[in-house]
């Protein structure tokens, strides 16, 4: 005995005019959800609008310049803040362990624009090198290399343990420097002292 199979019902889609009213909504809608950049929110409203755009024969030219003003006017009023928003995810990858080096490339791969780039980078501060010895050290504790190891096994885990230093952006003299840490109270005295 065959089952009927039920045909599939699409639910049709309801077009709506985007209006800078309409594009407002959509972006306050996606703000209230997730974190965004400027950018990043041009291109959501754009892909969310393009298909009621065609619908109401309205140029991409002129939803394009809508996009931009509503984006505009979210920056004016805060609800966008990029440089902000750049310096606050940079502050969160040193925490977690993050090279210098890969906080650039992630906050380069977030589309900001190079002064946000620097200027959240210049907000962790001045001494760079410093900046990336806590972070490696906070790598080292979180994945327990070095010091964290059984002393007979340390040795041969080394060359492991630096290249996976290495994929992170530090340094080779920093990633000897967390390797090769005596006890796991030096990797505390680098995250935690006044270096």
């Amino acid at each position: 005995m065959t089952e009927e199979r039920k045909p599939d019902k699409k639910r049709a889609r309801n077009f709506v005019e985007p209006t800078k009213k309409w594009l407002r909504d959509q972006a306050l809608r996606y703000l209230n959800r997730f974190p965004a950049t400027s950018h990043k929110m041009a291109q959501h409203l754009l892909r969310k609008a393009e298909p009621h755009a065609e619908h109401f024969d309205i140029a991409r030219e002129t939803l394009k310049s809508d996009v931009d003003a509503v984006v505009a006017e979210l920056v004016k009023v805060g609800f966008i803040n990029d440089a902000e928003f750049a310096a606050s995810k940079a502050r969160l990858m040193a925490r977690q362990g993050r090279s210098v080096a890969q906080i650039g490339l992630k906050l380069q791969e977030m589309e900001f624009s190079d002064s946000d780039q620097v200027q959240a980078l210049d907000a962790l501060g001045e001494d760079r090198q410093g900046l990336d010895r806590r972070a490696a050290a906070r790598f080292v504790k979180r994945r327990r290399f070095g010091p964290y190891k059984p002393e007979k096994t340390r040795s041969e885990r080394r060359n492991r343990e630096l290249a996976s230093l290495a994929r992170q952006g530090f340094s080779f003299d920093v990633a000897t420097l967390v390797i090769d840490a005596e006890t796991v109270e030096d990797i505390e005295a680098i995250i935690y002292g006044d270096e």
